[in-house]
């Protein structure tokens, strides 16, 4: 029984894939009508690159939302806000990061190390700091309201808001924007995004995009790994199916949940930071990634805590928009839901899950 829902499992995934890259296909045949080939060949391997980089983008900002929304069961509207914050504590900790080591002797003068030391500095520190934000929210009042779905949305919903205000007044209006760059005495980034790796006849790839894949794709076999081969992963997959069980057992529960919790918040962090590169530090990225991280989950099944189907879903959804993005500009912002929708009639439950 058991190898047999894989099996279906597994087939889902590939009727998903399949009408992604069906559309792709026609995409191809298109623009085959309308350019010649190596033009044609030359775009279509810069979208598919850009494609996986924002694909890992959309993965590691969503990886948060799966865990708090999949495993510790918490419908949380302030994620966006998680990862918009995390951008800007990401420029903030460059910035720290930067002017402390332009005043040690011994780096101060390798501009290249000083920005990569500043940029893993960045990464830390959004995460750190995002983490102990959720562990803040998580103790005084998510912690009293599992279960109650309606009042996690209306509580999250409300730390969204309060979260985007509190920005505005630190870091100005939504047109303001920062990345690395800005505010940084060397003016450089260790990788910036003008860097570009020519292999020939035109095919131009961004080093940070290539990094950014690297990165997903690293964060999502390590994430994977501890929750489907560690005694913790088990526990917290465990405390899904029956958490009363695990309680009778001697594991502590709401503990276990507020570490998701926690982990999730540093996860948006981490994204945050990783992003500002691409996608700057600014106010108008909360709502729009937010759509992005529900459609994610929806397709992947994330309530079901099946982590693979968040990162296919991830794939499915970044690769669609970019293609659209390029060939068919205008309708990026259609084919996302056209994606929804196709799951919600075919496979309710996601990629992963069963009908709800």
């Amino acid at each position: 029984m058991i190898y047999t829902r894989k099996l279906a499992r597994n087939e889902y995934i590939k009727i998903v894939f399949a009408l992604c890259f069906g559309f792709i296909i026609t995409l191809w045949v298109y623009t085959e009508l309308t350019e010649n080939a190596s033009i044609f060949i030359q775009n279509l391997s810069i979208t598919l690159v850009n494609g996986l980089a924002f694909s890992m983008l959309l993965f590691l900002m969503t990886s948060g939302f799966f865990l708090i929304f999949g495993l510790a069961d918490v419908i949380n509207f302030a994620h966006g806000g998680f990862f918009m914050l995390g951008g800007f504590m990401g420029y903030e900790s460059y910035i720290l990061a930067e002017s402390i080591l332009l005043n040690v002797p011994l780096i101060s003068n390798n501009y290249f190390l000083v920005s990569l030391l500043s940029f893993i500095a960045a990464l830390i520190g959004a995460s750190l700091i995002l983490g102990l934000i959720g562990a803040g929210i998580e103790v005084f009042t998510i912690r009293k309201l599992y279960g109650k779905v309606i009042s996690q949305i209306l509580l999250t919903t409300g730390f969204l808001y309060v979260i985007l205000q509190l920005t505005e007044i630190i870091w100005g209006p939504p047109r303001n924007s920062y990345n690395y760059i800005t505010g940084s005495a060397i003016r450089q980034f260790w990788l910036p995004r003008s860097r570009t790796l020519d292999i020939g006849i035109g095919f131009l790839f961004e080093y940070y995009r290539i990094f950014l894949i690297i990165f997903g794709f690293i964060l999502a076999g390590i994430l994977f790994i501890i929750i489907s081969r560690t005694r913790i992963g088990f526990i917290i997959q465990a405390g899904i199916e029956d958490a009363e069980m695990v309680q009778a057992l001697g594991i502590d529960t709401r503990m276990m949940f507020s570490l998701v919790f926690i982990t999730g918040a540093a996860l948006a962090g981490l994204a945050g930071a990783v992003a500002v590169p691409l996608v700057n530090a600014n106010l108008e990225v909360a709502g729009g990634y937010l759509i992005y991280a529900f459609v994610i989950v929806v397709i992947g099944g994330a309530h079901y805590g099946k982590l693979e189907g968040t990162f296919f879903a991830s794939l499915i959804v970044g690769l669609s928009y970019t293609f659209c993005q390029f060939f068919l500009s205008g309708f990026e912002g259609v084919i996302i839901f056209i994606l929804l929708l196709i799951i919600l009639i075919f496979k309710p439950g996601g990629l992963t899950g069963e009908p709800m």
